[in-house]
């Protein structure tokens, strides 16, 4: 049905409602619309209840009272809004703030048994970042500037900022981003406790963070391994998977290893000297972003964590950062190949050039990126097996060619129905790579 503002619908008169035969409709009618233009100035909503005996007709209908309701902005970038905070570029102070302010609407919920139901003790009231307005986080940049922030961890902050760590082939390009953020994070906190607290207080402190961090870095060595090295096992690099998933978790280790040195060698919270801006102090997430702002300025945070790693796992930080993007470009064009399938060729060669070219951009870009041999090995090994699955990927669409035929013999002719021929393809790459 429509849902509009009774009364005011143009087409009112031209629709069954008009002419609902019975002297109780139309009295349950007249007495609604009588309701629905005493209120005009407000939006309202219609309900119909059918009763058993007149399935086709309203058996009542009532005028619904409207909740107040705020405009969303239809330019609000929600999918910014709800990317993790691990691959969000970067957290400034109106990020902190508005962090802080949208806290007052989480969810709370307590242990009932063995689960968690929602605390109706506490009002609920749901809010996104479009709906706040200035006025209302000046009042709250007051609150903050008076009272801070306070000396509690916020573990549920972390907890939340530590999800959705997760490796996948649609977000492999900020695998280092994220490993970034965990190591920073993990510094910040480590400093904070061990400064903040002392005795059993410490103990239970750094216990919850060394907990929460482990998840967190399982959470992407695992997913990296799943995805990333179950890739390139799939392309014939046995055993890739598990030396990858190893030196992710080495390569956070460094990192946070790196920054914490890094951190006892530079004050960075003597760099906030405005009063009305200390409360910055106790957001470990604003820290944790000036940290790597500072470390990154110096030089410092990347190279030393690819020096440890580099003693301790197959692959560096750098490594595994060039391999998911090398994943995530190679597996797009398996799933979805872009050489022409429709025209009718008379012969494969220039497909084995263009993979050449390829091949040689690859091997250019490895140099560039300071790659380590080992993981240079496994990712020129691992070229040829990817043409074969993209040869397989050319032949479904040109099967696809061959069923269209089937079905339209006047198509016969008109577009591509012979597979790939692979032997001039391998040919013409492997002259093409040695002469280039």
């Amino acid at each position: 049905m429509y849902i509009g503002q009774m009364g005011q619908n143009p087409w009112w008169n031209n629709t069954w409602l008009s002419n609902v035969s019975g002297k109780r409709n139309s009295a349950a009618l007249s007495s609604v619309l009588s309701q629905a233009r005493t209120r005009s100035g407000s939006a309202n909503q219609d309900r119909v209840e059918i009763s058993n005996s007149a399935l086709r007709f309203p058996n009542r209908l009532q005028v619904l009272e409207v909740p107040e309701a705020t405009q969303i902005d239809a330019k609000l970038d929600l999918s910014a809004d709800l990317r993790p905070a691990s691959e969000k570029e970067q957290y400034t102070e109106e990020d902190a703030l508005m962090n802080q302010y949208m806290k007052q609407y989480r969810l709370n919920f307590i242990k009932d048994g063995d689960s968690f139901v929602l605390d109706t003790s506490k009002p609920v009231k749901l809010m996104i970042e479009g709906q706040v307005s200035q006025e209302s986080l000046d009042a709250f940049r007051a609150e903050l500037e008076k009272n801070g922030l306070g000396d509690e961890i916020d573990w549920r902050g972390v907890q939340e900022d530590w999800i959705h760590m997760d490796i996948r082939f649609d977000n492999a390009e900020s695998f280092e981003q994220k490993a970034d953020y965990l190591a920073s994070r993990y510094a910040v906190l480590k400093d904070r406790i061990q400064s903040q607290y002392s005795g059993e207080k410490l103990d239970q402190e750094m216990q919850t963070l060394e907990t929460m961090y482990a998840k967190a870095k399982e959470e992407m060595a695992d997913s990296y391994a799943d995805n990333i090295g179950g890739f390139y096992e799939g392309l014939g690099q046995s055993g890739a998977a598990e030396d990858m998933r190893e030196s992710v978790l080495a390569a956070i280790d460094g990192k946070a290893e790196a920054y914490s040195a890094y951190l006892k060698e530079n004050d960075i919270y003597a760099e906030i000297t405005d009063p009305s801006k200390q409360w910055l102090k106790q957001d470990d997430g604003y820290m944790a972003a000036r940290l790597r702002e500072s470390a990154a300025a110096a030089s410092a945070g990347d190279v030393s964590a690819s020096r440890e790693v580099r003693d301790q796992a197959p692959y560096s930080a750098g490594d595994l950062a060039f391999a998911a993007s090398m994943a995530q470009e190679l597996s797009g064009q398996i799933k979805k190949p872009e050489w022409d399938t429709y025209e009718i060729k008379e012969s494969d060669a220039d497909l084995g050039k263009y993979l050449a070219q390829q091949y040689k951009s690859l091997t250019d870009e490895i140099e560039d990126a300071g790659v380590g041999s080992r993981m240079s090995d496994l990712l020129k090994d691992s070229f040829e097996p990817f043409i074969g699955k993209f040869l397989d990927a050319l032949d479904q669409k040109i099967a696809q060619n061959r069923e269209r035929v089937a079905k339209k013999p006047w198509q016969a002719g008109l577009i591509r129905t012979e597979y790939i021929n692979r032997g001039e393809v391998y040919r013409a790459f492997a002259l093409a790579k040695t002469n280039a």
